[in-house]
């Protein structure tokens, strides 16, 4: 249409040239259609949502209790009972002799054993096992402990990262699981522990060695040190 065909009426609206009034914004909408010959569009479909990795900030509202958001999420589906706990005393430190993750070892029902936890030399820290569900870790300390692997042996000591690393699991077990802020060497007492503190009851084995051991010390003052900043 060209605006010989139409005049603005006093009310705003325009007289066509059969004498139809339409007001403006009908008007607008009739020309629109008229040049185009469609419809009105409709409104474009939502995107479908991309999923996104998880981050350390995002893991933690999502995990299952028993996991450290900190920690990598790599559960394993063999050798541990689940939910089988029956307390909570503290953290059992272990040494691997050996290098690597352990996922796919503690995966293999052949070997029937398991940690809760495992820390590199780098200080990255892997979780196997829910705290609430039983590690074959220590044999009759595994119903009230947690278990931490180390990379490396028993004649060389913890990296200042694996300190940091373990002090890193025992500030999460202490805030959400009550671990105290000590180091023990008694299966009756409750803290930071050593694998042969058990003594025949736990097998019978050295690990983790005097060398680590005395380690724990400084762990717990790392420990002491973050949950007072």
């Amino acid at each position: 249409m060209t605006g010989k065909h139409r005049q603005p009426t006093r009310r705003g609206m325009f007289v066509l040239g059969g004498g139809l009034a339409l007001a403006p914004v009908s008007m607008a909408l009739f020309l629109w259609k008229e040049q185009s010959g469609r419809q009105t569009p409709a409104a474009p479909e939502e995107a479908p949502a991309v999923p996104q990795p998880q981050t350390a900030s995002t893991s933690a509202a999502v995990r299952p209790p028993g996991w450290m958001a900190d920690a990598a999420r790599m559960p394993i589906e063999v050798n541990f009972r689940p939910e089988s706990r029956d307390g909570q005393r503290g953290l059992i430190l272990h040494v691997q002799q050996g290098e690597g993750s352990l996922f796919e070892r503690f995966s293999d029902p052949v070997t029937k054993s398991s940690s809760h936890f495992w820390v590199s030399r780098a200080g990255e820290i892997e979780q196997y096992v829910s705290v609430h569900d039983r590690a074959w870790t220590q044999k009759a300390g595994n119903a009230g402990w947690a278990s931490i692997e180390t990379s490396g042996f028993a004649d060389r000591p913890l990296t200042a990262a694996q300190v940091e690393a373990v002090a890193r699991v025992y500030v999460w077990g202490a805030r959400l699981h009550g671990w105290p802020l000590e180091v023990t060497d008694s299966p009756e007492g409750r803290g930071l522990g050593t694998h042969s503190m058990g003594g025949g009851d736990w097998g019978g084995h050295a690990c983790p060695g005097t060398i680590r051991a005395r380690q724990r010390d400084a762990i717990m003052r790392r420990v002491r040190d973050s949950l007072r900043s």
